[in-house]
């Protein structure tokens, strides 16, 4: 089987032209991306072995290669339109230190004009007032696609099959961000942290917090962020899976899978926050470089089983088991700390035995005793260094969905009518309930580990360091905003088939 899909995609109203931005950044926000692309894709299969009385051992060989398109992301518009440069589309207000203006909340509810529209800071002479961000497209920008190949084998022995299928993926046309308007040289660097660059001046930082503010990071100082929306980013994946899957003499279903994945990309420049643009982006040097590492969607082994039980011709009871490797996550500053305007630094990690901080080398101590195994071998293998991307594993989590049906012969015996009664995140929910929210072991979905290892807590503007404070929680779940990611729920369902052909 061969085909080429044809697509064409485009946005209308675009942004109205702004002269100052095109002049300083060369940039021209009035247009937005239109493309056509062509997708060719082939697959086959390909049955091999005996004859007729051979087909319950028949093997059969499987495989394909195409390019898959996404439509890009509607939010990437929604950006654009939302940030054009001009004063009245969303601004930034970046206030530190004494800048921070005195919050009025009750006034601010009773009149919008009543949120400052300046900083309060009396003491730097200048006047801080709010600069509009630029968010457009890269003239090149073209929707996410990739190209994906597999190569599968099914055999079948009796009332099962054995299938084992390999794929790869690459993806191309990834988007993220670059900040044209960030200074192009750091105005200097962290002894103690291998040389990290900030892009504001020491200066500028507030000694008593460390507060960070990105104005003093910006190239033309009118703008805020000038964001450009790339797509020249890239990611590989590999997955093998095997399963067997039958059915027994009694009418039950069984079937099992173990899924192995490696998967890595490319990281981009965080818009808004580090969960935001491609591949949730925390950078150590040049935010705008991109860099490889783990995927933050990998799951390195995944065990999955599907039984389906009937206990009468009207009722049977069906179960989905899964156990997932843990999630990737990197070690975080909890602020803004090389002046970006963005909360994404990777954390350094501080060998106790040669930290000259001793508060930090006390709290590095403290967790390397009482973390759990997977940290603890995440954090001695790096210390002495910034943090790699996806660096740290989170635990092991199991699930467990279960469903019970019911086909009453309330309309025929062919029972149109089924009554379900289903669970989400069982395990979850058991959890919560055994345990106290407080208290929960991470059953089922849970939240992602903790990933801020470091809070700052000052400014060294002589020495140009950082004062810090170790969290102690580091890659705990339970310390994690949030709750549990997919809630316990329970569901009751009917449905009834209508006209012929029913079951």
């Amino acid at each position: 089987m061969y085909g080429v899909r044809i697509e064409t995609a485009g946005f209308d109203g675009a942004p109205p032209a702004n002269p100052a931005v095109d002049s300083l950044f060369g940039l021209r926000i009035d247009r937005l991306p239109r493309e056509r692309h062509v997708s060719p894709r082939i697959g086959f299969t390909w049955g091999l072995g005996g004859g007729e009385g051979e087909v319950r051992h028949a093997t059969y060989l499987r495989g394909g290669l195409g390019d898959f398109r996404s439509p890009a992301p509607g939010g990437l518009y929604s950006a654009v339109l939302r940030a054009p440069g001009t004063i009245t589309a969303e601004t930034q207000l970046a206030c530190v230190g004494a800048g921070v203006p005195t919050p009025d909340w009750s006034a601010y509810e009773a009149s919008p004009a009543a949120i400052p529209s300046r900083c309060a800071d009396s003491t730097g002479g200048a006047t801080i007032m709010p600069r509009p961000d630029v968010t457009t497209f890269d003239p090149r920008f073209t929707a996410p696609h990739a190209w994906r190949a597999s190569l599968g084998v099914m055999r079948r022995v009796g009332d099962f099959s054995l299938t084992v299928d390999a794929s790869y993926a690459r993806g191309q046309s990834q988007y993220g961000f670059r900040d044209l308007n960030l200074v192009g040289t750091p105005r200097f660097a962290l002894p103690d942290e291998a040389g990290r660059p900030v892009y504001v001046p020491a200066d500028s930082i507030v000694p008593s917090t460390g507060a960070v503010s990105a104005t003093a990071s910006r190239a033309h100082p009118e703008f805020g962020r000038v964001l450009l929306i790339r797509s020249d980013l890239e990611s590989k994946t590999k997955q093998l899976t095997v399963a067997l899957a039958g059915g027994t003499k009694r009418g039950a279903t069984v079937r099992v899978s173990y899924t192995l994945t490696r998967s890595v990309d490319q990281s981009s420049f965080a818009c808004c926050s580090a969960s935001q643009g491609f591949a949730a982006p925390t950078t150590a040097g040049d935010p705008n470089v991109p860099e490889w590492a783990t995927s933050d969607l990998e799951r390195r082994h995944v065990l999955l089983v599907t039984v389906n039980y009937p206990l009468s011709d009207a009722l049977d009871i069906g179960m989905i088991g899964r156990l997932v490797s843990g999630a990737p996550f990197t070690p975080l500053v909890g602020s803004d700390l090389n002046g970006d305007g963005a909360r994404n630094d990777r954390a350094f990690l501080f060998d106790p035995v040669t930290a000259s901080d001793t508060t930090v080398a006390n709290g590095m101590r403290a967790l390397l005793t009482t973390a759990s195994s997977g940290v603890r071998r995440c954090l001695e293998r790096q210390l002495g260094g910034v943090a790699g991307r996806n660096s740290c594993t989170g635990q092991w989590q199991p699930a467990l969905d279960l469903q019970v049906n019911w086909h009453p012969a309330w309309f025929g015996g062919d029972r149109r009518l089924t009554v379900s009664l289903l669970t989400v995140n069982l395990l979850g929910g058991l959890d919560e309930w055994w345990h106290g929210a407080a208290h929960r072991l991470g059953w089922g979905y849970a939240t992602a580990p903790d990933p801020v290892l470091l809070y700052v807590r000052g400014f060294d503007p002589a020495t140009h360091r950082f004062r810090y404070a170790v969290n102690g929680r580091f890659g705990s779940r339970e310390s994690a905003d949030g709750g549990i990611i997919v809630p316990f729920q329970i569901a009751l369902q009917g449905r009834l088939t209508l006209g012929p052909g029913a079951r």
